[in-house]
């Protein structure tokens, strides 16, 4: 089974949205100069990795919109559509969205919707503040959860979440501003216990999922706004490696995760962004 992961990045721009169904003109302020131009060279990547499982972050608010760009580009060649869309039910302008190919890898596929899947939209308690108060919070968008099973007959649950991000917003113009950093550095820390809260709710999901359900297969994928190693926050402000809290722990060796592709490609190429400093 193939699987692609891929943040599209503000699909919403493609769109005129506002209810209406249907792609932006090129003339149309969107930044965007040919959306046409842009939808064929994001289709032609997919067609090219030919994945079974397409998992989708930042796509657009309405998943009629998904729909309508999976069945004009992502076609077969009798023109049909490849790909079932599932999700777009949370996470405003940022949705995420699964695309199951038809006839693919992964067999009678559907939303999950079993109870312990329905309370990830539940908010639970958490302290994002630093003030050592609880407060109910919510993930920034839900997970998509998506179960099938594979040719063989194994039960197969896909999940894709894209956590809260890290940006601050004129964060470099604070951060380079010895008295405004203070104001930075509350803002990040803030934002990364936020993401710390995402992967610890949704850690203690994977291990019920293991627990209720030990056979089936479980492939946790999405931007988790993180990297490999520890950050600059990580090491000073205590907070955590999301990727860390998802592999699980140590303690319960049975309930590890193992990252895809990691351990197969060499450390320095384990980045997909690096950020210089002067």
């Amino acid at each position: 089974m193939r699987i692609l992961n891929w943040n599209i990045e503000w699909m919403n721009r493609w769109f005129i949205g506002n209810g209406e169904v249907a792609f932006r003109d090129k003339h149309e302020p969107s930044g965007i100069r040919d959306v046409d131009d842009l939808c064929r060279r994001v289709a032609s990547v997919i067609d090219a990795l030919n994945p079974d499982v397409l998992t989708i972050q930042e796509g657009p608010s309405d998943r009629a919109e998904m729909l309508l760009f999976s069945d004009q580009y992502l076609v077969r060649a009798d023109n049909t559509p490849r790909f079932e869309v599932f999700g777009g039910i949370d996470g405003r302008s940022q949705k995420i969205y699964i695309l199951m190919k038809k006839e693919g890898a992964l067999l009678d596929a559907v939303l999950a919707n079993d109870t312990l899947t329905q309370g990830l939209a539940e908010p639970f308690e958490t302290d994002i503040d630093g003030t050592l108060e609880l407060i109910d919070y919510k993930f920034t968008r839900g997970p998509v959860v998506v179960a099938g099973k594979r040719a063989t007959g194994e039960d197969v649950r896909i999940i894709s979440l894209h956590s809260k991000s890290k940006f601050v917003h004129q964060g470099e113009d604070l951060w380079n501003n010895p008295d405004k950093r203070g104001e930075f550095i509350a803002a990040a820390v803030k934002n990364r216990r936020r993401i710390s809260a995402e992967g610890f709710r949704l850690r203690s999901y994977l291990d019920q999922v293991a627990q209720e359900s030990p056979d089936t297969e479980v492939i946790v994928t999405g931007d988790f706004n993180d990297g490999p190693g520890v950050d600059y926050f990580e090491q000073r402000y205590l907070t955590h490696n999301i990727t860390d809290i998802l592999l699980g722990s140590t303690f319960r060796p049975s309930l590890l995760f193992k990252h895809a592709f990691l351990d197969s490609i060499p450390e320095e190429k384990a980045y997909t962004a690096v950020f210089m400093t002067s």
